[in-house]
């Protein structure tokens, strides 16, 4: 059994925290119960007033793809911070029954306890993942492992912890500050087609000139910023985009691969016959492909007519334009 014992003005008391608590749960009422549905949001912040015998319970959201921690960040007022470690906070896992505003009665698996320190401040972070950018320091508590909280809700609950305390303090409101701690990182979210709709089985993807492996749902994770994003493959022609990703957010890029087949732009004035290796041409502002190698272009207007030749290359565009132009000179 682990005991806490504190002394002020010649109170004394002291509670007990046994470690059956934490592995196999406890019961208790708590004055009154508060919801919270925290958002994945970058701007997302809820704020709230619990008494000392009070309790919070926070529903996280579905997709925590981006969320680190939660934040608490107590404002204490100067009663309570006078009578220092007269209020303990302890986070449950595992509450039944389901939270509700009309239960105070409950069972959990207190995974965490402190009292509030004795100045107006306080910020505890409760972890997510393993993996995470929290750091405790004089101002910040951070939780010391990581939860799973079992129905995605973390339960927190204020309690008085010593005697003797004046009615003043008991009754005062502790403002709550609820924030998720978000990475610094966005999704990316690539949709690669080739020009027969079906998706490119030898492409390699780079992201600011670095080799990248998707998902199998095509998603990637990037840190927020500009990137610039290339696609290469032998059987298509290369393709350069240019991306921001946001923080905790997904972005969705779909590109359509060209056939590496060399192709023809071709546009002329109203009344122009085309011909394509002496065959009429009439795609006129569209992308056709044709074969590699040279190949013959002819323009006829009337009586006038113009002939080109291109040798065609693989991977190359070619764009073509037949114009009509009227000079005036002055002597």
């Amino acid at each position: 059994m682990k005991t806490a014992r504190f002394i002020k003005k010649g109170f004394i008391f002291s509670f007990a925290l046994t470690f059956s608590a934490f592995l196999f749960g406890e019961s208790f009422r708590t004055g009154k119960l508060h919801l919270l549905s925290v958002k994945q949001e970058v701007d997302f912040e809820e704020q709230l007033h619990l008494g000392t015998n009070e309790s919070l319970a926070m529903k996280l959201p579905e997709d925590k793809t981006f969320i680190e921690g939660i934040e608490i960040k107590m404002d204490i007022p100067e009663a309570i911070a006078y009578w220092q470690d007269c209020v303990a906070c302890s986070v449950y896992n595992k509450i039944s029954p389901s939270p509700s505003e009309n239960q105070i009665d409950y069972s959990g698996s207190r995974q965490f306890v402190s009292t509030l320190p004795g100045r107006l401040s306080w910020v505890l972070q409760v972890p997510l993942k393993k993996e995470n950018s929290l750091k405790q320091n004089q101002y910040t508590t951070l939780m010391d492992s990581v939860v799973e909280f079992a129905d995605g809700t973390i339960f927190l609950r204020l309690q008085p912890v010593m005697k003797g305390v004046p009615e003043e303090a008991m009754e005062s409101k502790i403002k709550l500050t609820v924030k998720p701690i978000l990475s610094n990182q966005g999704e990316l979210k690539l949709s690669l087609t080739g020009a027969d709709g079906k998706k490119p089985e030898n492409a390699t993807i780079y992201v600011d000139d670095k080799i990248v492996t998707l998902s199998k749902a095509g998603k990637i994770f990037l840190d927020t910023g500009v990137h610039n994003l290339s696609v290469t493959s032998p059987s298509f022609r290369n393709e350069v985009r240019t991306l921001r990703i946001d923080r905790a957010k997904t972005t969705e890029l779909q590109i359509e691969l060209k056939s590496i087949e060399p192709s023809l732009f071709v546009s002329a004035p109203e009344g122009t016959k085309t011909f394509i290796d002496d065959k009429i041409f009439t795609l006129f502002g569209k992308e056709s492909y044709i074969e590699e190698g040279e190949h013959k272009i002819r323009f006829t207007v009337g009586d006038y007519e113009i002939v080109r030749t291109i040798n065609a290359i693989k991977g190359k565009t070619y764009r073509v334009n037949c114009s009509v132009d009227l000079t005036i000179t002055e002597e």
